[in-house]
């Protein structure tokens, strides 16, 4: 038996630890990004809501002028009602009056709407500050938590790495750079040694020809899949 083979069947194993720890790894970076996402909705939602409000507070102050201004002309052109001199004149103040009565309610509805939606978003903003103070106590532990699994993955996979390397450097140069080329490309989180399993490639499933396992059952020569160029392991090995 090729002693190569025994070299890459420990580093198939350290591989496959690898990619266990990789899917750890990116979970702990998929649940921190989580956490900052719903930190910064609730962030996102409060400066919205704060700039919402400054601008109806900014509109109320001006509704509360407009009012006062009609309500100071109704009250100018009503004291003149009633020294109109002539029927013509009554009429037309009494026109003004009226029109200055109507935008005074008009207003005021508007006011009133101003102001309930400004209680509403003060609602909001309540909620939301209290959901993000709750939101970042109760994710303070879980933070932490996905930081030392991060750490511990990290860990793991620059331990395995250095083990790794020591294997490679054992076998033969060709095969330790075809390994280095494909382990760039491939997209299997097990690496670029793959198991040979019922006839065909563990890693794209081609079948495989009968020359190529039997010179594999010999074990004299490192083969290589035709097809995705992963390195093949046979099937009864470890």
């Amino acid at each position: 038996m090729n002693p190569n083979y025994e070299i890459l069947e420990q580093i198939y194993r350290l591989d496959i630890d690898a990619g266990a720890a990789t899917m750890d790894w990116r979970n702990a970076q998929k649940e921190l990004n989580e956490l900052a996402k719903r930190t910064k909705a609730s962030e996102d939602l409060i400066n919205k809501t704060k700039t919402d409000m400054a601008f109806l507070e900014g509109e109320l102050r001006r509704q509360y002028k407009r009012a006062d201004e009609l309500d100071e002309r109704k009250n100018e052109r009503s004291a003149k009602l009633f020294s109109a001199r002539n029927d013509d004149e009554h009429r037309a103040l009494k026109r003004e009056v009226d029109n200055l009565d109507r935008d005074l309610r008009d207003s005021s509805r508007r006011t009133e709407e101003t102001e309930a939606r400004i209680e509403q978003l003060k609602a909001i903003l309540i909620k939301a500050e209290n959901d993000l103070k709750d939101s970042l106590s109760a994710t303070a532990d879980e933070r932490q938590k996905a930081h030392d699994a991060e750490a511990r993955s990290s860990g793991r996979l620059s331990e395995i790495g250095g083990v790794r390397e020591t294997y490679l450097a054992r076998v033969d140069d060709r095969i330790s750079q075809h390994y280095l080329r494909i382990s760039k490309l491939t997209r299997n989180p097990n690496g670029p040694v793959t198991r040979v399993v019922s006839g065909a490639c563990g890693n794209c499933h081609l079948s495989l020809s009968p020359q190529l396992l039997n010179n594999m059952a010999r074990g004299k020569d490192i083969e290589f899949c035709p097809s995705c160029n992963h390195i093949l392991l046979p099937h009864n090995q470890g």
